[in-house]
């Protein structure tokens, strides 16, 4: 096998490597390989997080020390020095680091699979959407990993887990679904420019502040007054609600968010995931030629 246009199938002939898709059908394609594939993903995965750590002297210990040492820090900035009187602040602030790192480290992995893998692309053929699912799937294990951080912060705050706790992996499957979506979009795109690498980049570092990380979804409704024009416009951000879903499925508050937001959420993720994977199975073949 090659990386030139055919290759040799079981009966001796030759097929097209790269055989045009129709563009309804990308989602198809993308999952059937994630399935077919999953024993070479499920090694990808394993290998980068062996990287990621192997000349680390405390390993996977980090998944744990790092949020947890964040936390210590936002603590002392937003409940000591600031003087938040909400004794959950430092928990809710955790969660909703640990949230968001999976979804821009996820989107900033997805968005450079192409750019970043010129070199193997164009040496040997193999089903690209790999590039994707590994790096993802692998940020979701160093997420879930880092939920064990909010452990000693339970105990010390007396929280205890809740029957919300549902609402956890459905927050990580939205937060997981629009940032491949977004990615896939976008990397064919980026793999003729890296400006569009450098502009999400910026989009993820702003979206830190503008997305319910340092703050919360009932802060919000109390600073716009319950004001439905207000509230409406910031619930144009997707991330709102997989970020309340996680919070409010570790401390077990009461949660209530309107229906239609819910629904611009849950649509939204599906709808960036289908046309996605439609975009990057239609054009990944195309753009090699730029790398």
């Amino acid at each position: 096998m090659s990386g030139g246009g055919t290759m040799n199938d079981d009966d001796g002939g030759l097929k097209e490597q790269n055989p045009s898709i129709p563009f309804l059908a990308g989602p198809i394609h993308c999952f059937q390989t994630l399935f077919s594939e999953w024993y070479l993903i499920q090694n990808l995965v394993k290998r980068d997080l062996r990287a990621r750590y192997k000349r680390a002297a405390l390993g996977y210990g980090w998944t744990f020390i790092e949020p947890f040492l964040l936390s210590a820090v936002y603590y002392a900035l937003f409940t000591i020095i600031a003087g938040n009187p909400e004794k959950l602040y430092s928990m809710w602030v955790l969660i909703g680091v640990i949230t968001w790192g999976h979804f821009s480290r996820s989107l900033q992995g997805t968005l450079s699979c192409i750019s970043r893998n010129g070199g193997l692309i164009k040496q040997v053929y193999f089903p690209r959407e790999i590039l994707v699912f590994s790096p993802v799937l692998t940020q979701l294990v160093i997420a879930l990993l880092s939920l064990t951080a909010l452990i000693p912060v339970m105990l010390y705050l007396n929280v205890a887990p809740s029957n919300n706790i549902w609402m956890v992996p459905i927050g990580f499957i939205l937060t997981t679904m629009m940032a491949m979506g977004v990615g896939m979009m976008m990397a064919p795109l980026n793999a003729i420019s890296e400006d569009i690498g450098h502009l999400f980049r910026f989009i993820t570092r702003a979206g830190f502040f503008v997305s319910p990380v340092m703050w919360t979804y009932e802060m919000m409704i109390e600073r716009t007054g319950g004001s439905s024009q207000w509230i409406d416009i910031v619930m144009l951000n997707p991330m709102v609600i997989p970020l309340t879903l996680v919070r409010h499925g570790i401390d077990g508050t009461p949660l209530v968010l309107e229906t239609n937001h819910i629904l611009y959420c849950v649509i939204f993720a599906f709808a960036s995931l289908f046309i996605g994977t439609s975009i990057f199975k239609r054009w990944e073949a195309k753009v090699v030629k730029y790398l």
